[in-house]
């Protein structure tokens, strides 16, 4: 419980250590001496905190993915047969990606694939400073998002494909702004392929009849399932259905699943405190009624909110939508990893650099602040020998990414039910553009001067 105190207490510095830079350090040098002191400071410590069992780092890609680009050459049909706690769960197409890596030994692969990474997250936050033209103390920000993000640090400690999918979804969001639809729907089967939740985006996209992105994304979807099939058969897909499938379900109630089911696993099974049971459990008709009456809540609000609204007319409600989807799928998966919040990175610096239809100041800020916090501790089990303590933050207060996501969707749906009443009132886009840049200024002044 203590590192998430002086995380917080970090980021409060932070704030004020940033409030005297600007104040006392007129000359570039020195800020960027004193930001760049700061986020090494920051980094050290997250990059400490987060440091998993020496039997898990990088567990992810030695126990999954390096075996996986050995055994699709050599033994395609042992691919789901290696798992013990990690294991690969792709379809076998996507172990092709991973053959380079197998071709020398463990060790220099996963320096390999963890520096490939680390480019990935430079790229990502380098790519959305320039595509967005972010300056001054929204450039800060932006940048302290990814120097704070807890789940980018688990991803990259764990050796996951999270980051390099946030990587995908940027140059998504770029092709939306480009309106190059085709490559889009590419882009997003792709990424969907590699983390299943994302194919929530593919049925939006199909809902609100954009059929060029339904194109790609179908078109895409169907050669690489098609291509791996021709390639390893249909026995070794229905290996990897079973594979899957063994957790249908069956929540998981470990610390890292965060999810509608796993923190109603945690909150409502005996599980004695115990954060690192990854086996499956069996529940009965009153936990599926509640889980059940949670993702009809959350899906039906989303549906309803959107159906209303009707469809976006500009960039940003098209932004907020595709970040209203994003979150929900992360919310109500089977599983979602704690690494997965770290796609909320896009969102978040969206909104930071005013390409999201949320009004800015006020309660809108202050709730994503508040989501930001909660999605951006350390992925730690903390320890605490309260057993009161203990028991709370084992069934409510580990949960703490889950509920970030909530209100985080929360924020967004009010925001697209609350701008849509001013805003795309006319059918012509410039109309429309400049109406919901009125919105968004009158909204902000009616949430500072209320």
């Amino acid at each position: 419980m203590k590192i998430y105190l002086v995380f917080v207490l970090g980021i409060l510095v932070a704030a004020g250590l940033n409030s005297i830079a600007q104040k006392f350090l007129k000359q570039r040098r020195y800020l960027s001496l004193a930001y760049g002191s700061l986020a090494l400071g920051i980094m050290s410590f997250l990059l400490k905190v987060s440091t998993p069992p020496h039997h898990e780092r990088f567990g992810d890609f030695r126990g999954g993915y390096y075996p996986a680009g050995s055994l699709i050459v050599d033994n395609p049909f042992n691919l789901y047969g290696f798992a013990g706690d990690y294991g690969f769960v792709n379809i076998p197409i996507i172990a092709l990606l991973f053959r380079p890596f197998a071709a020398v030994n463990i060790r220099l692969s996963t320096i390999l694939f963890t520096l490939l990474g680390g480019l990935a997250v430079l790229a990502v936050c380098y790519l959305l400073l320039r595509l967005t033209n972010i300056i001054g103390w929204q450039r800060i920000m932006v940048i302290g998002l990814f120097v704070v993000n807890g789940p980018l640090y688990h991803s990259i400690w764990y050796g996951n494909l999270t980051h390099f999918v946030l990587l995908l979804l940027l140059a998504a969001w770029f092709c939306l702004e480009q309106k190059r639809y085709f490559v889009l729907g590419m882009l997003l089967a792709v990424a969907a392929l590699i983390k299943i939740p994302l194919f929530m985006l593919g049925i939006y996209f199909a809902l609100r009849r954009k059929w060029r992105v339904l194109a790609g994304f179908a078109a895409t979807v169907f050669v690489l399932v098609a291509a791996s099939l021709l390639l390893f058969g249909a026995d070794l897909h229905l290996a990897w259905l079973h594979h899957i499938g063994q957790f249908s379900g069956k929540p998981l109630s470990a610390y890292n699943v965060q999810s509608v089911d796993g923190f109603l696993a945690r909150l409502l099974t005996d599980t004695k405190g115990e954060l690192r049971n990854w086996q499956p459990l069996t529940v009965g008709w009153d936990f599926k009624l509640i889980r059940y009456a949670l993702l009809s809540l959350l899906v039906g609000t989303t549906i309803w909110v959107c159906w209303r609204s009707k469809p976006p007319r500009t960039l940003e409600s098209q932004n907020l939508e595709f970040s209203i989807v994003l979150c929900l799928s992360l919310l109500i998966s089977p599983i979602s990893w704690t690494h997965y919040y770290l796609l909320l990175l896009l969102p978040f610096a969206l909104y930071i650099g005013k390409r999201l239809a949320v009004p800015q100041g006020g309660v809108w800020s202050n709730l994503m602040l508040v989501s930001i916090l909660l999605t951006s501790l350390p992925v730690i089990t903390a320890e605490t020998s309260n057993p009161h303590l203990r028991f709370l933050y084992s069934k409510l207060l580990i949960s703490h990414y889950f509920f970030g996501g909530i209100v985080l969707l929360g924020v967004l749906l009010a925001a697209r039910w609350y701008t849509s009443k001013y805003s795309e009132l006319s059918p012509d886009t410039t109309e429309a553009t400049e109406l919901d840049d009125l919105t968004l200024s009158y909204v902000s002044l009616k949430s500072n001067h209320p």
